[in-house]
């Protein structure tokens, strides 16, 4: 996958001066600088930081408590980000929650490129240099966008303590998954997750892990989390399990380009052709009407295919489970996605609405 080029870079130089992280304008034009980070709770934004040609400014005092930052440029109407995106304001700001709703912050959303400082860094500077090379999502170090950090706490012990025997109510089984939601209404209340191409569905009907149940609430769309418990049934792609404990899962390799994909988008050839992807679902929509939802799956080959770079396959539910659909992703930016569908060679653009 490419990314169009920006008109700004990154030369990422560790220092041995006081612990902290520092921004230096090495282009021939003052840059106006956001910059976004974890604090071991939720997202911040700050900005913004006016660097006149070749001036640096401490930008985040302090040891460095994590490894992946992200910057944007305001003046610059080229600067496209690498996919990810927090809310800014046009004022000097400081936004917690920055990953969320925008428009409750009285900000707007805006691209945001990323900064990896390494695994030992306590002080770092990264430098603004010019045009940068395109970055391929899946190949830097998650960042998980929308996932804050504090996801890993998943209701203490009760959630990760099994709660009953393996194979009391099916067949056991362990799997690494990503959460798409629960809720308390609808045909069947509980909590949906994803795993292995199938839609994990834990009923709240006293079976399950009440506290593990209670934690995957809280999390959001997305958050990896090891997933034990039984196997009740199986249909199409649908497992109904019970739950008997949770525990936090690793990064998800894809977190940058799944949260690139996230939203609504529109064929740039048939207005009434639009596709809907929410956590691990991709809704066809056509005229406004729903054609199908399918499971969402990142991987870099296509099943039974040879490695080509980052894919996403789907499969529809309530359709055939060997029948899969496998698009190469050439290009996404936060406003355009291409792509080429292996299975006939033909590319596909869509637009954000």
């Amino acid at each position: 996958m490419r990314l169009v080029g920006l008109s700004a870079g990154l030369v990422l130089v560790a220092t041995a001066a006081q612990a902290d992280l520092t921004a230096c304008n090495r282009t021939d034009a003052v840059q106006k600088l956001a910059i976004a980070y974890s604090d071991g709770s939720q997202w911040v934004s700050e900005g913004w930081w006016g660097l006149q040609p070749g001036e640096c400014k401490l930008v985040l005092p302090g040891p460095l408590a994590q490894r992946h930052y992200y910057y944007t440029l305001s003046d610059d109407p080229g600067f496209a980000g690498e996919g990810y995106a927090f809310c800014v304001t046009s004022e000097p700001f400081t936004l917690p929650g920055a990953d969320g709703d925008c428009a409750s912050l009285g900000g707007e959303q805006r691209p945001f490129a990323h900064v990896d400082t390494g695994t030992t860094a306590e002080n770092f500077t990264f430098e603004v240099t010019g045009p940068r090379a395109p970055v391929v999502k899946g190949e830097i170090e998650a960042p998980m966008i929308g996932v804050p950090d504090h996801a890993a706490d998943m209701g203490g012990d009760e959630a990760a303590i099994a709660a009953f025997e393996p194979g009391t109510h099916g067949e056991p089984f362990t799997v690494l998954g990503l959460m798409q939601g629960c809720s308390a209404e609808g045909e069947v209340p509980g909590c949906t997750f994803y795993a292995e191409g199938w839609r994990w569905i834990a009923a709240a009907d006293g079976v399950s892990n009440a506290a593990a149940l209670a934690a995957m609430a809280d999390l959001p769309v997305n958050a990896p989390v090891i997933v034990t418990g039984d196997m009740v049934s199986m249909g199409d792609i649908t497992v109904d399990a019970a739950v008997s404990k949770i525990e936090p899962g690793e990064p998800d390799p894809w977190a940058g380009l799944r949260d690139a994909v996230q939203g609504d988008w529109v064929s740039a050839e048939d207005p009434k052709a639009a596709l809907r992807v929410d956590g691990s679902e991709q809704t066809d929509i056509y005229d406004g009407e729903v054609l199908s939802v399918s499971v969402m799956t990142f991987a870099d080959a296509c099943p039974e295919g040879e490695p080509i770079g980052p894919v996403f396959f789907t499969q529809v539910m309530g359709g055939d489970p060997e029948d899969l659909f496998c698009y190469a992703v050439v290009e996404i930016t936060p406003d355009r996605m291409e792509l080429s569908y292996i299975g006939r060679g033909n590319t596909l653009v869509y637009r954000r609405p």
